[in-house]
């Protein structure tokens, strides 16, 4: 049943004291959030007045604690709660305040831990395709270029010596290409990190308490993440590509110089 302006409505909680707490107030206005869950569920009153109908003037049955970059730290978090708790939490009194962090409220610690777990998985098999399909290229870049190989030998050149100039060829390549795909990767990132994705319109009717902006993240490892398996996957398919080198014949080389 929807409710309008001006429309009383019933607040029923438990009060500090234990007891049950009554209180009327009266509809001033609407918000949308843009979130279902919040949209149906959620009021918005004066603090005041709150604590007034629930007992605790002056007083407040929780509070929020946010880091200053907005990204829970799990080890950050244990280390603040169990220094807080030291000091002023008392088992004895049941009114004594106790920090909990995230992970310590609902059963989170599993839910937060399986997300982790999904996410390295994501990253850890998306890692795995980009280095197959680099070493694939370098796998490639080598074959072909037996022609040219079959004419350095001509040219008196050793097979230790192409060898080296391939890898190093692919060193050159890898660096190059790595440092290129990172800054541009680091680009993105910074724009969804500032700016993020509106998803709003995909949750409109979903009961989930999501964010409706989705944001990235640039931390210490989004420098090498890419840039390591880049590199690794390029100079791994030259190396294994220019192993041929070594195991054909002299004359099977020079016949790359008839097609």
């Amino acid at each position: 049943m929807g409710v309008g302006l001006n429309d009383k409505v019933t607040l029923l909680s438990t009060a500090s004291t234990g007891g049950m707490a009554v209180q009327n107030f009266t509809i001033s206005g609407t918000v949308e959030f843009g979130m279902t869950a919040m949209d149906r569920g959620a009021i918005i009153a004066d603090i005041a007045d709150i604590q007034y109908a629930l007992e605790m003037v002056d007083g407040a049955g929780e509070i929020l604690g946010f880091s200053k970059n907005l990204f829970y730290n799990s080890k950050e978090a244990d280390k603040y709660a169990l220094e807080f708790n030291k000091r002023f939490s008392r088992p004895e009194d049941k009114y004594s305040p106790i920090m909990l962090t995230l992970e310590d409220q609902n059963g989170l610690r599993e839910y937060i831990h399986y997300l982790d777990v999904v996410v390295l998985f994501i990253i850890g098999v998306f890692l795995f395709a980009m280095s197959a399909v680099l070493l694939n290229a370098g796998l490639m870049s080598g074959i072909r270029r037996y022609g040219e190989v079959g004419i350095r030998l001509a040219l008196g050149e050793s097979k230790n010596q192409i060898y080296k100039t391939l890898i190093y060829e692919s060193v050159l390549i890898g660096l190059i290409g790595s440092v290129i795909g990172t800054l541009i990767g680091l680009l993105v990132s910074l724009y969804f990190q500032n700016v993020g994705i509106d998803v709003s319109g995909q949750f409109r009717n979903s009961t989930l308490m999501v964010s409706n902006l989705i944001r990235a993240r640039i931390n210490f490892p989004s420098f090498y993440i890419g840039f390591i398996p880049g590199l690794i996957a390029t100079i791994t398919g030259t190396a294994l590509s220019g192993i041929q080198i070594f195991r054909r014949q002299t004359a099977s080389l020079f016949k790359e110089l008839e097609s």
